[in-house]
């Protein structure tokens, strides 16, 4: 100890300089008081307690932003840092570099993760879970065999509804092993095809009922096709398989309760529905017996006009003429077919001299076209000869040209095309002749020619 006093600011400085000496600690204990993450700084401030101490601790910004937990009272925490003071209060507070939860705390922040996520996919929305039948006929308990909870289940549906007819499906409840066998006994649970599956198991601790925050085992509960009812643990306690279930109880025997209604209250229904139905049965006979009343009554004056109208329809056809005189119908109808024949034979020789008329006017039309037909394809013929005649070889023939052939009637068109000694036929305008050719030469220059 020195001799002389120190300052506060001296003092503060050596003690802030002893606890940054004394390097980091790994604290753990107990969130309380928690205020953060502050709206200007960001930072969070807390103290971790535990049976016996508590002290101050600060989590700047940076290190809160690293965590993927919520940090809130009563979690269970371990953190690792260093003591410091602040100069200006001289408070000691301990500085947490990392914070991480441990014991029932991270189960739980485990926990809520995986039930963040499975309702982000939709597996808790109540609509989509299937509904518990009012009354259940056939019930599946899935639980543990070797507990009291399958006996108190039986009792409570023997008690409430003897009519009930209960199977058992047993599993392991608890430890790392247990989620697979219950998702083995619901499995062959859906096999036994009852109305309802009775998911439960008693009480514990939060690490008890971890078998029942199995993922798998919450996709297999919305996979069944079977509704499942959970009573798992006590009031307090909720389990991700009590989210996605079609029906959450707070203990085995309220989830028992819930599917058995007791005899008492079906009988009472049925007296219910019995007298409603008595009703319906009344009304329906008064509202039938009105109706017979009304045509009751309605009957005599329907009878009495439909035999009016009958005989007013009667007396019609008695003062007709052809019920006075049936004979006349067929005079009258005679009458008509001499007329119509007058018709006829008025009009037929007129038709005839029309149509005769029309003929006569139509051939007279037709011969004309004829004969002008007939001149103009003489003209056309008369044409064409003059041309085919102004063409034709034998007209070039008969001014004193000949056609050359040779023995197998090729013509000749060439001196060189024959040899002397051979055979040549000229054809001319009238008739032919036959020769020898005795010389062969080449043509003649124009000169020579003239």
């Amino acid at each position: 100890m020195p001799k002389d006093p120190i300052s506060v600011a001296r003092a503060v400085e050596v003690a802030k300089a002893t606890l940054n000496g004394m390097g980091t600690f790994r604290v753990v204990g107990e969130v309380s008081g928690f205020r953060g993450p502050n709206a200007r700084s960001g930072h969070c401030y807390f103290d971790l307690k535990d049976e016996e101490a508590s002290m101050s601790v600060i989590v700047w910004r940076s290190t809160f932003a690293r965590l993927d937990f919520e940090l809130k009272d009563g979690l269970e925490v371990e953190l690792t840092g260093t003591f410091d003071v602040y100069v200006r209060s001289g408070r000691m507070s301990f500085i947490a570099s990392s914070v991480e939860a441990t014991g029932e705390g991270a189960l739980r922040q485990r926990v809520a993760a995986l039930a963040k996520r499975l309702a982000a996919e939709g597996l808790m929305d109540e609509a989509a879970k299937r509904k518990v039948p009012a009354f259940c006929e056939r019930v599946c308990v899935v639980t543990s065999l070797s507990g009291s909870v399958k006996d108190d289940v039986v009792r409570t549906l023997a008690r409430r509804n003897r009519l009930v007819e209960v199977t058992l499906c047993s599993c392991s409840v608890q430890g790392a092993d247990a989620p697979p066998t219950i998702i083995a006994a619901l499995r062959a649970a859906e096999a036994t095809a009852p109305d309802a599956i009775l998911l439960v198991r008693g009480g514990g601790s939060y690490e008890d009922l971890m078998a029942f925050n199995d993922e798998g085992l919450a996709r297999t509960i919305v996979a069944l096709r079977v509704p499942v009812v959970t009573g798992i643990g006590h009031e307090p306690d909720v389990t991700i398989a009590d989210l996605v279930a079609s029906r959450r109880q707070s203990t085995p025997t309220a989830a028992a309760e819930s599917i058995a209604p007791p005899m008492s209250q079906l009988e009472d229904a049925l007296r219910e529905r019995a007298k409603r139905l008595e009703a319906v049965l009344v009304r329906r006979v008064d509202t039938a017996n009105e109706a017979l009343s009304g045509l009751a009554a309605r009957l005599p004056l329907s009878l009495s006009q439909g035999l009016r109208q009958r005989l007013e329809l009667l007396g019609a056809l008695a003062s007709s003429r052809a019920m006075r005189d049936p004979a006349l119908l067929i005079f009258d109808r005679a009458r008509d077919l001499d007329r119509a024949e007058e018709r006829i034979a008025d009009a037929l020789p007129r038709g005839l001299k029309h149509q005769a008329e029309l003929l006569a006017r139509l051939s007279g039309r037709a011969d004309l076209g004829a004969r002008r037909s007939l001149e103009r394809a003489t003209s056309r013929l008369l044409a064409l000869d003059a041309s085919l005649q102004a063409l034709s070889p034998l007209a070039v023939l008969g001014r004193g040209y000949s056609i050359v052939k040779d023995a197998k009637g090729h013509v000749v068109a060439r001196a060189s095309d024959v040899e002397v000694g051979q055979r040549i036929v000229a054809v001319l305008g009238q008739g032919s002749l036959e020769a020898e050719v005795t010389c062969a030469s080449e043509p003649a220059a124009p000169d020579a020619l003239r």
